[in-house]
């Protein structure tokens, strides 16, 4: 899946509509009064193949570009089509979502999340994306706490063994876990990225091939 920008959602206009947008409204908790179902594409399939899926994100900023990507694919497409549901991590507390996200997954063949880091969401994440994982077609994980990066896997990539390995990316990853501040794992990130090449030419083909899709998907995503 591709999309060639990452749009912004415009910002309230003022101090108060900001807070009511974070909370979810008067007395809300974080987005916990939000849907995801503002963010469900369910296509007309025709005849064509249906790939569902699920995506779990920090914040909304995504979602402008991955839909109207997937409108476009949708719309262009006669051998496929995407069915997509995306929710905010801070939905997720509330159970009526959760269980709805349970099920979601159930059926996805393909799983995206990215900026997992509070724990106790992480968990969640994981709870129900574990035991889904080696039937899913794929799972990318983006930037978040290492056990939900675990769940990564592409083809023969994968990141199971991630912190239980001497690989250069656990090394990293063990590093960069010890660092305060998003921008610094990111950066981080981005280095290892430019440097993989060098350690990717030592690996059979095919699994370098899919960790150079892994690593070209990441440097898109930041």
């Amino acid at each position: 899946l591709s999309v060639s920008a990452i749009a912004s959602p415009p910002k309230p206009d003022s101090a108060g509509d900001e807070i009511q947008e974070l909370t979810g409204g008067p007395g809300g908790g974080m987005f916990t009064n939000t849907t995801p179902e503002v963010r469900r594409i369910v296509p007309q399939a025709n005849g064509r193949k249906v790939i569902k899926l699920v995506y779990v994100v920090l914040e909304a900023q995504y979602q402008s570009s991955l839909t109207a990507a997937i409108n476009n694919i949708n719309e262009t497409r006669d051998d496929l089509c995407f069915e997509v549901v995306g929710y905010l991590l801070e939905e997720l507390r509330s159970e009526s979502n959760y269980e709805t996200f349970k099920k979601d997954v159930a059926e996805a063949n393909m799983f995206i999340a990215s900026l997992i880091f509070i724990e106790e969401l992480a968990e969640k994440v994981v709870a129900v994306v574990q035991p889904e994982r080696e039937r899913m077609d794929a799972v990318l994980v983006f930037p978040s706490m290492p056990q939900v990066m675990r769940l990564n896997k592409l083809g023969t990539f994968s990141m199971a063994q991630l912190g239980q390995s001497k690989s250069a990316v656990a090394q990293f990853m063990r590093k960069k876990k010890s660092e305060s501040g998003a921008g610094s794992f990111e950066d981080g990130l981005l280095k290892l990225i430019r440097t993989l090449p060098k350690v990717l030419k030592y690996l059979p083909s095919d699994k370098a091939q899919d960790a150079r899709n892994f690593m070209q998907s990441l440097q898109y995503w930041l």
